[in-house]
């Protein structure tokens, strides 16, 4: 008997994440860069390749996760304030069926990697599970009870874009003052370089912060203390069981340890701390697990 595979796909700002999985564990993976700024048809050139380069013939389904709001019965991503402008209204659904002729689904990354948690991960066993994905921009998702939490329009839980500072710094989705613009890895580069004139990557900036250079370490704690104040509303609001987080920053101890620290304090009642905020079980895999349990379905 062959084996049934499938594809998952996490398409962020900055890279594509595919993998070929079986069963819950993926046996082959690949990534390679959105290129967003290259406009439409070179991302969804690189979406291509990047699923070509883990393909089997006895692939069953394909699952994606993408950054912003999603149209999932037409599987349509319909804008992303962490791409170019041209990627919006684009039927990644249509492309791929049309390509590979086997079936797509398509959904929020970030509801991917909750979902992922909450079955196989941090969040195993938890019956309100709230995800983050802290990287170039910052997802959230919400899986209550086994299902991912939509709302009524399909754009529930967007805790990235919850406004934390009145008249605060630009979003790029247009707004100002949002948890996103503070304590994603943009946010950092952006920081830093209003504070120093410099533009650093976030490696650079994490260094110099262990090396106690004083601009790194002021970076972080505006970026500690918004963060802090996001999970903080995240559990005042819906008293989740367990908050997962994930992506690139999450094992930045600089941000992790006062940011869970503080959050605790600005809890309302004494029984909302008892909310877990944990790290990613799955790392880099959640969105791509995620994603084929959708097409599974």
């Amino acid at each position: 008997m062959s084996k049934n595979y499938y594809i998952g796909v996490d398409i962020g700002g900055t890279k594509i994440n595919a993998g070929l999985v079986f069963g819950n564990s993926v046996q082959k993976r690949i990534k390679i860069l959105t290129e967003s700024h290259k406009g439409k048809q070179r991302v969804l050139k690189n979406l291509a390749r990047a699923v070509m380069e883990v393909w089997q013939d006895n692939v069953k389904g394909i699952g994606i996760g993408c950054a912003g709001e999603i149209d999932r019965k037409a599987g349509k991503v319909i804008t992303s304030p962490n791409f170019h402008r041209q990627f919006e209204n684009v039927n990644i659904k249509k492309f791929l069926e049309r390509k590979f002729k086997r079936p797509v689904s398509v959904e929020n990354d970030a509801n991917c990697f909750t979902l992922a948690e909450s079955k196989l991960g941090s969040g195993r066993g938890a019956k309100y599970v709230v995800g983050l994905t802290l990287g170039t921009g910052i997802g959230s998702g919400m899986v209550f009870e086994g299902k991912i939490f939509h709302g009524q329009s399909g754009a529930a839980g967007e805790w990235g874009h919850t406004a934390i500072v009145d008249n605060g710094l630009n979003c790029s989705c247009g707004k100002t003052g949002h948890l996103e613009t503070y304590s994603s890895g943009k946010a950092m580069i952006k920081l830093y370089k209003t504070i120093t004139g410099e533009e650093k990557d976030t490696f650079y900036i994490e260094k110099m912060a262990i090396k106690k250079q004083k601009a790194a370490l002021q970076v972080f704690k505006i970026m500690s203390d918004a963060l802090a104040v996001g999970l903080a509303n995240i559990i005042n609001a819906l008293n989740p069981t367990v908050i997962v987080i994930g992506g690139g920053l999450a094992r930045v101890e600089l941000l992790w340890q006062p940011a869970t620290k503080k959050a605790r304090r600005l809890t309302v009642f004494p029984d909302l701390a008892k909310t877990r905020i944990v790290r990613s079980a799955l790392g880099d895999d959640a969105q791509i697990i995620g994603a084929t349990l959708l097409i599974k379905k």
